[in-house]
């Protein structure tokens, strides 16, 4: 088992690594210089405004580095010896074990990096001035955010890190399908028509994205399953997609 996950880890180590560093360096970057053009009053929005371009892509950063391994073992039909060696369901697992850590430490990594600089990097944010007539800040859990920004980062980025449920999606589009480009964009253009038909249907609060980034609609918005439901509907239709190909279609992954 130590072997096969060894051997997993070297085939997707380069792209894994090179994708966490340019992400690390980029949101560090952007968490200590963007905010400059906002008013703010807490040092960890600086985090918030630098990382929002990942919010949006962070499918394709989960997906792009590790899901076309599978593709091509397919593909050159590599799997053939494996499984004279190995039984492919044992080793299907292990590949997605190995991938969906790498993908986790993908974004976990470079969100904790990119929180630590807007702490305690970055000049410390002057927070403006509110008049008596303004509304109060709002935020979801405003007092973890504002008095313990650290641990709140924490957590959100061990929450982001879940973001493996999209590389989930990938993973099982490379075993069945047969098209390269659609393994690696199907996640990405998934989350865009589900924020798009949820968003039409006014169910808002339930997106993906959402689930991620808790700042992307108003916090007395946001509730317990404006976290689970997202997750939730994408476990579901990896389900449905394994189910389609596997039991109806009658496909192999071999």
């Amino acid at each position: 088992m130590l072997n096969l996950i060894k051997s997993e880890w070297s085939k997707v180590c380069l792209p894994v690594l090179a994708t966490t560093f340019i992400l690390s360096i980029i949101m560090c970057v952007l968490s200590c210089t963007l905010y400059q053009n906002y008013a703010l009053q807490y040092d960890l929005e600086a985090w918030e405004v630098g990382t929002e371009m990942v919010n949006l892509l962070f499918p394709l950063f989960v997906v792009l580095p590790v899901c076309w391994n599978l593709y091509y073992e397919r593909k050159n039909n590599f799997l053939f010896y494996v499984r004279q060696r190995v039984r492919i369901g044992k080793y299907l697992a292990v590949k997605w074990l190995v991938q969906t850590v790498c993908a986790f430490f993908i974004l976990f990594i470079p969100y904790v990096l990119s929180a630590i600089f807007s702490l305690y990097v970055k000049p410390p944010i002057e927070p403006f001035c509110l008049s008596a007539e303004a509304s109060p800040v709002s935020h979801v859990f405003l007092h973890t955010f504002a008095e313990a920004p650290m641990v709140y980062a924490l957590v959100l980025s061990f929450w982001k890190g879940i973001g493996i449920l999209v590389m989930t999606l990938g993973f099982v589009l490379s075993m069945y399908v047969k098209n390269i480009f659609v393994v690696l964009t199907g996640p990405f253009i998934y989350a865009v028509l589900e924020n798009f038909i949820l968003s039409v249907l006014r169910l808002e609060k339930y997106r993906l994205v959402v689930s991620y980034e808790p700042t992307t609609i108003a916090a007395d918005a946001y509730s317990t399953a404006s976290v689970i439901v997202a997750p939730v509907l994408l476990l579901a239709l990896c389900g449905a997609i394994w189910l389609y190909f596997a039991k109806v279609r009658k496909n192999t992954v071999v």
